[in-house]
């Protein structure tokens, strides 16, 4: 998929969006997952509200001052940033709204990694294609977003070697010791292979946000199978009983994915609009500040 600069300077502009937003540094409070790492320094204290990290409550102070205080720390000044992307026939498919999966994945991609790179992250990008493993250096920066999208929309339609919980896995074992924060844009599909465990091994060491990019339906009138390349049958897209063992089945990996979420401190929501990414990139760093997982 090629991507011109007309349409980086559209997302460019989405992603500025975000100033007219009530928000301050969308990165305040550092990383949730390890609050005791070395490069935290103990800032202050401040009563608890609902949303803090429980784990950061100094017991002691709290016993003396008769109410529930919580250890404040300065926060890292730049973060490192790791974009996983899913590729594949899946991602040349309509949304739910019917709007196209790869434009909404790479608008995604293209805002994350404005919106970081302009607040000095280093940001580097991965995803699986035809030939293996296609990344970037850790980066920040404008020409850093253009060549994340135009890594991603090369290889975006690629039928890759292995899927996204192979991919997350194999990103893991490359930065074993680097504390990163990991933003991860799938689809359904995507959501029903990552493993439990796999969501427990990412977040031992950094913190991790899920993107969902919705899928159209099967069901309810003339449908192509992107990936079977092959019309659906005229009888079986309007089968009711089939379109709602289709509805039980998204509702059942999204269920689970969000149980497992939950569990492993991962934060996550779903888009089907190109209209719609901004405010769910600034959702996801929002709810991340604030602690509310799943």
């Amino acid at each position: 998929m090629e991507i011109d600069y007309e349409y980086l300077a559209r997302i460019s502009k989405d992603a500025v969006l975000y100033t007219s937003r009530k928000t301050t540094n969308i990165l305040d409070g550092g990383y949730n997952s390890v609050y005791l790492g070395k490069s935290h320094e103990f800032q202050d204290l401040k009563e608890y509200s609902q949303g803090d990290d429980i784990t950061s409550i100094d017991w002691k102070a709290s016993s003396r001052n008769d109410r529930l205080l919580v250890r404040r720390y300065i926060a890292e000044k730049k973060h490192s940033v790791l974009i996983i992307g899913d590729t594949g026939a899946k991602m040349d498919a309509d949304t739910s709204l019917g709007e196209s999966k790869a434009n909404i994945a790479l608008m995604s991609l293209g805002v994350i990694g404005y919106l970081l790179g302009r607040q000095g992250s280093d940001v580097g990008f991965a995803c699986s294609g035809s030939g293996g493993i296609v990344n970037t250096p850790f980066r920040s920066g404008g020409i850093c977003v253009e060549e994340l999208l135009r890594s991603y929309g090369a290889s975006i339609f690629d039928n890759p070697a292995t899927d996204i919980d192979g991919l997350i896995m194999n990103m893991l074992r490359s930065f074993p010791t680097r504390r990163l924060l990991v933003f991860v844009i799938t689809d359904l599909a995507g959501l029903k292979s990552v493993r439990n465990s796999t969501l427990s091994r990412l977040t031992e060491k950094n913190d991790a946000y899920f993107i969902c990019v919705d899928d159209a339906s099967l069901t309810g009138g003339r449908v192509y199978d992107r990936v079977g390349e092959e019309y659906v049958d005229r009888f079986l897209a309007g089968s009711r009983s089939l379109r709602k063992a289709e509805e039980a089945e998204r509702n059942n990996i999204l269920s689970s994915f969000k149980k497992n979420a939950l569990r492993n401190r991962v934060v996550f929501d779903r888009v089907a609009s190109e209209a719609n990414v901004v405010d769910t990139v600034l959702n996801l760093f929002e709810r991340g500040r604030s602690g509310i997982f799943g």
